[in-house]
């Protein structure tokens, strides 16, 4: 295994940040943003805009971007969740991703600024993006989309909300999304429920182990283990048969590669047609990095394709 070259020079120019309980987290943030605002952008949308959505009860509302890949009405949905950790990333760090998306598999893109952790733990982010989703489902017609084509995504973190707004929307009586696209996801799937690490990832600068287990007590807590609901974690939920075809996309050499494996074993043993398509020479959160790295660009192309094929698919067939 060996990192591609470009992409491991192109991590030499990043700021290295330690994960520990002396982080600066709206420091960060704000690096991460700052960082993805000076990247050119890869597509221009025919119309991109900001609004406000209802959030779940009791909480404010939820800030989306939503990019049009077209003037053309009827286009399908993807509700759009991006990795961080579930304590860094937004709109910004993720808009490159989400244009990308959007012109590639010509779908409306709705990209969610969910609640972040420490400020706010679990359930928030799950919430969030389960009301974005319900929202996108009720609005899809207003957006010029079809509410009989609406798919989640996501990466990393995002991945993992992605599976958990499927498994909810089929315990609170909403259709399940048309397809679900998860990016180098962590979603508890190996044994034990745990995040399995691959052998030979490289944490040069896509993520270690150790800032996999800082992100996770950063979202959960201090909370009971034993005490959360039963799609925590999604990977190893019960009912994964209420899923949709599933396309994931892994990272050679991310230590969460062996996790979306086992995900996509326990869809399959579930029922569940799923893709998995691994990228020689890619650490985790390649996706950010595609303006400065052809073969990142090139690994991310097969999960545009693979949505926009399924999109488009269920409209010939609908």
């Amino acid at each position: 295994m060996a990192i591609d070259p470009v992409l491991e020079e192109y991590l030499g120019t990043l700021t290295e940040v330690v994960f520990d309980d002396g982080l600066d987290v709206p420091g960060e943030r704000a690096r991460e943003r700052e960082e993805a605002l000076r990247a050119p952008r890869l597509a221009k949308p025919h119309a991109i805009e900001e609004r406000g959505v209802p959030g779940p009860e009791g909480a404010p509302d939820i800030r989306v971007r939503i990019y049009r890949p077209s003037a053309e009405t009827g286009l399908p949905v993807t509700v759009y969740l991006h990795g961080g950790g579930f304590v860094v990333g937004g709109l910004d760090t993720h808009d490159n991703a989400v244009r990308l998306l959007a012109e590639q598999a010509g779908t409306i893109a709705v990209s969610v600024d969910y609640r972040l952790a420490p400020e706010h733990r679990f359930p928030a982010a799950v919430e969030d993006a389960f009301a974005a989703y319900a929202w996108a489902l009720a609005n899809a017609a207003e957006l010029g989309g079809d509410p009989e084509r609406v798919a989640v995504a996501g990466d990393s973190a995002g991945g993992f909300l992605a599976a958990c707004t499927g498994l909810l929307a089929a315990e609170r009586g909403l259709p399940a999304p048309l397809f679900q696209l998860l990016v180098y996801p962590g979603t508890g799937a190996s044994p034990g429920g745990g995040f399995s690490t691959s052998e030979g990832a490289d944490t040069s600068g896509g993520m270690s182990g150790e800032e996999l287990g800082w992100y996770l007590r950063a979202f959960l807590g201090d909370q009971d283990l034993s005490a959360l609901p039963p799609y925590m974690p999604p990977g190893r939920a019960e009912g994964l048969s209420a899923l949709p075809p599933t396309f994931i996309l892994t990272a050679e050499l991310d230590p969460l590669r062996a996790d979306g494996e086992a995900f996509a074993d326990r869809l399959r043993a579930a029922g569940v047609p799923v893709e998995v398509k691994d990228s020689p020479g890619m650490v985790h959160s390649f996706l950010r990095w595609m303006h400065a790295v052809p073969a990142a660009r090139a690994a991310a192309q097969p999960a545009f394709e693979a949505l926009g094929k399924a999109l488009a698919g269920a409209r010939a067939t609908g």
